[in-house]
């Protein structure tokens, strides 16, 4: 559906107060009417509400309604669209949890006026943490990348539709790689089998709260026993007959996780036959419950395997093939040797930022990737997907190669990648504009640091690679906003 077929009529709202002799606030409430006044300009918000559109009218068709979308209808879809869009913006921007910042929503008219809900009345239908949750998911990593490089086409095109007062230009391109961290626990075997296990006996224990019991020992009792079993495998790796003591321990263990894997199962079934007759759960509740029980029991056996491998028969497992986490999918062994930890536990993110911060491109991987493969990708996305006009391409000894090398050539554009033969960087740091490059390439270091620990607040919430993919997308176009906000505006003319 085209935009121009869209109209956002805003309701008629109360005014901001004024607060003054207060620097921090004013500067806060001078960035989002900046951000809010390059989302008017640019229309993206609107391009938001127009896919949303195009999904229901896909979803009516699919379902057999011929019926028409009426123009009031259309107009309440739109308002809603763009309320979706805006919040998962400021929900972002403020760093809070969904919880958090619905709070912070009812609280703040100026959030209230940015994110479309404040109305001269006084009634307001602010969104709640799950309906925030649902906003996030409106749309998927494709659209928003998409936004993002036409947001960045709008920044460099000749008529500087956005008013920024210096050129914006995508010239001079700085690359970086990084781990994004999943918010886990160091992945201790044992330790994983008792994340299995106690989710299994929590969902028992909320199945037996709405009316369903089975003949069994009391839940509780087995996460003491199950606690109690950790920590003997923990304390008995400091002992001097530790490793047969270990053995000892872990096979009961393994006995325990076969009772609660059976009690699991037969809850699970009870549960699916008998919701109707004997609980107060509604559908969505029970699928939530048994989503999450059955997950538990298909990865139990494979903790199982793994922390026997280990602690009995001594074998070690390849990174790729570990189980990290029972929670968060696809988590990989990340050695990078940094100075936080030589070892980490996420995602590889590569990054692409042009001179004045604002991320180009960027790309979160679902295996780990060497910087090598992904400065090509990368190239290859910019020039060839999203038509950007490079002129040079700068990174760190880990994004180059001779094949790296041959690519810049062959698309003409400057290589100021850092060679991995230090005589060959002495010679290149003779050249003037290679020099220039590389002192400016330090602060992509720092462009990644507030991108990680400002926008994303240091790791990443979600459990699945593509709810990941998402936030990360939602991140870069909030983050490529906040610089713009801040960059500075053509006066008017007279």
């Amino acid at each position: 559906m085209n935009i121009e077929n869209i109209a956002l009529q805003t309701e008629l709202s109360y005014p901001i107060p004024e607060i003054p002799d207060h620097k921090e606030y004013f500067e806060y409430r001078q960035l989002l009417e900046r951000i809010d006044e390059i989302l008017k300009q640019s229309g993206l918000d609107l391009e938001f509400a127009a896919d949303h559109l195009e999904k229901v009218i896909s979803q009516r068709e699919a379902d057999g309604e011929i019926k028409e979308l009426s123009a009031k209808q259309i107009a309440r879809l739109t308002r809603y669209a763009v309320q979706a869009y805006r919040c998962t913006m400021a929900g972002i921007l403020t760093s809070k949890s969904y919880r958090e910042f619905s709070i912070i929503l009812a609280e703040s008219p100026l959030l209230q006026k940015f994110c479309t809900i404040a109305r001269i009345d006084g009634t307001l239908r602010v969104p709640t943490k799950s309906t925030l949750q649902r906003f996030a998911k409106f749309c998927d990593e494709k659209f928003i990348r998409k936004q993002i490089a036409q947001l960045n086409h709008y920044a460099s095109h000749d008529s500087n539709p956005l008013g920024f007062r210096a050129p914006f230009n995508t010239e001079d391109i700085f690359v970086d790689g990084t781990c994004l961290k999943a918010k886990i626990h160091f992945p201790v075997d044992w330790v994983l089998m008792k994340d299995c296990m106690l989710t299994i006996v929590m969902a028992i224990l909320v199945i037996r709260k709405h009316g369903l019991k089975y003949r069994i020992k009391a839940p509780e009792k087995f996460i003491s026993e199950m606690n109690a079993l950790c920590m003997s495998m923990t304390s008995s790796s400091r002992n001097r007959c530790g490793k047969k003591e270990q053995k000892k321990v872990f096979r009961k263990l393994k006995k325990m996780a076969a009772v609660i894997q059976k009690h699991g199962r037969r809850y699970a079934d009870l549960l699916a036959s008998k919701r109707n007759e004997k609980t107060d759960l509604s559908e969505a509740e029970a699928n939530c419950i048994l989503t999450r029980i059955n997950k538990m029991l298909d990865t139990l056996p494979i903790a199982i395997e793994q922390a026997n491998s280990r602690v009995i028969s001594g074998k070690l497992i390849a990174n790729k093939d570990k189980l990290l986490s029972v929670y968060h999918e696809d988590v990989n062994v990340i050695k990078r040797g940094k100075a936080g930890g030589q070892v980490e536990f996420g995602n590889t993110l590569f990054i692409a930022e042009q001179r004045d911060g604002i991320i180009i491109d960027w790309q979160l991987y679902k295996t780990d990737i060497k910087e090598v493969q992904a400065t090509k990708e990368s190239v290859l996305r910019m020039t060839e997907e999203f038509e950007y006009e490079i002129s040079s391409l700068t990174g760190d000894r880990g994004c180059q190669s001779m094949n790296n090398d041959k690519l810049l050539a062959r698309k003409k554009i400057y290589n100021g990648l850092c060679p991995r033969n230090p005589q060959e960087f002495a010679e290149r740091m003779q050249d003037d504009k290679f020099k220039k490059l590389q002192k400016r390439r330090a602060q992509t270091e720092g462009r990644i640091g507030i991108f990680k620990n400002i926008i994303l607040d240091g790791s990443l919430q979600e459990k699945n690679f593509e709810c990941k993919q998402e936030k990360v997308g939602w991140a870069v176009l909030v983050h490529n906003l906040w610089c713009m906000a801040r960059l500075p505006v053509k006066e008017a003319e007279a």
